[in-house]
């Protein structure tokens, strides 16, 4: 698939995913910053199947444009598992050749979007883009989400990125890893950089059938599920995130526990 400039803008995705866990960015060498201005679980609760959402805008100290991301790791907080009985698989081939609508429905993972900007002569060019998220390995130890990007104007473009799931020590459980490319824009402007975005993930709607003493029954998807506990008084999550620039910055929060 030929990338064009606004394959660059998948980086303003990866920081929704990370409001996942509600990051706050600490930029102390950086001179990137990250302001969170919405994360949390719908339903909020202990041990329940639900999703996650979460909004952030990106900025630089003395920047009209923020550097690219170039790495990302995001943790949840110990304790949160996933549960992917009954999901689908979707392929990046099919993504690429067919679009979302290609993939099954119990396939699909989550949705967001944000804005993206890059600089030339001197003028900021803003561009949105919409991205869709779909389970690409649901085996358990295996997990792998596949990231569809669309964006229309300026640019139409149409890219499909990888983020396998991992695991950290605790404090921390579950999260995922992924790298982005770096693709110049134009010669003569700036690297595409992420200025918002805005996501909501996991299969909480997400329902199927299946045959139980040759009836069919209606089965829902549980995908994300809570941490049982809250042994800290808050579930804590974390984030690092590396730049263009070099700059790396590390970020962490503390989620408001449930009431039980």
């Amino acid at each position: 698939m030929h990338k064009t400039p606004r394959a660059r803008i998948i980086a303003t995705t990866i920081v929704g995913c990370a409001l996942m866990f509600g990051l706050a960015a600490t930029a102390a060498q950086a001179e990137e910053t990250v302001t969170i201005t919405k994360a949390g679980f719908s339903p909020d609760a202990f041990g329940v199947p639900t999703n996650v959402f979460g909004a952030a805008t990106i900025g630089s100290t003395n920047l009209p444009v923020p550097s690219p991301i170039t790495h990302i790791n995001v943790m949840g907080p110990a304790g949160m598992t996933l549960n992917l009985e009954g999901t689908g698989t979707c392929t990046a081939a099919i993504l690429e050749n067919t679009g979302p609508q290609g993939c099954p429905a119990n396939s699909k993972a989550g949705f967001g979007g944000g804005v993206g900007a890059y600089e030339i002569a001197h003028e900021v060019i803003h561009e949105s883009f919409t991205v869709d998220f779909f389970l690409g390995d649901n085996r358990p130890g295996h997990t792998v989400l596949l990231i569809y990007l669309n964006g229309a104007t300026p640019v139409s473009i149409q890219l499909v990125f990888t983020a396998p799931v991992i695991k950290e020590p605790k404090p921390y459980g579950l999260g995922f890893s992924l790298n982005v490319p770096l693709i110049k824009v134009l010669p003569e402007a700036s690297d595409a950089s992420a200025i918002s975005a805005f996501f909501t993930a996991g299969a909480k709607n997400v329902a199927y059938y299946r045959k139980i003493h040759g009836k069919r029954k209606l089965f829902h998807v549980k995908g994300i599920i809570t941490p049982k506990t809250c042994p800290l008084g808050y579930w804590p999550g974390a984030a690092e995130i590396s730049f263009e620039d070099g700059s790396t910055v590390k970020s962490t929060t503390k989620i408001r526990c449930p009431k039980k």
